[in-house]
């Protein structure tokens, strides 16, 4: 963080707010859960400002998630 490689970001009400949303959504056919759903509430947020290329996550249902709203997902 201190050489500027790591950039952090305050979770906000609408972030909260779009993951309601998002589990409202995909929480019961897909199971998403709710840190889940505040993670890629905030990566949403932060692709629609340009600020994320690749979201980078090994759970498969949260990519499966992520992939349906959009997001470019890298699963490794």
């Amino acid at each position: 963080m201190a050489a500027g490689d790591i950039e952090v970001y305050k979770i906000t009400d609408l972030h909260f707010a779009s993951a309601q949303r998002l589990i409202g959504q995909y929480g019961f056919d897909s199971r998403l859960r709710t840190l889940d759903a505040l993670q890629l509430a905030i990566a949403i947020d932060l692709a629609e400002q340009s600020l994320l290329d690749h979201f980078v996550v090994a759970d498969s249902t949260l990519a499966s998630v992520a992939s349906a709203v959009g997001l470019n997902v890298i699963n490794p």
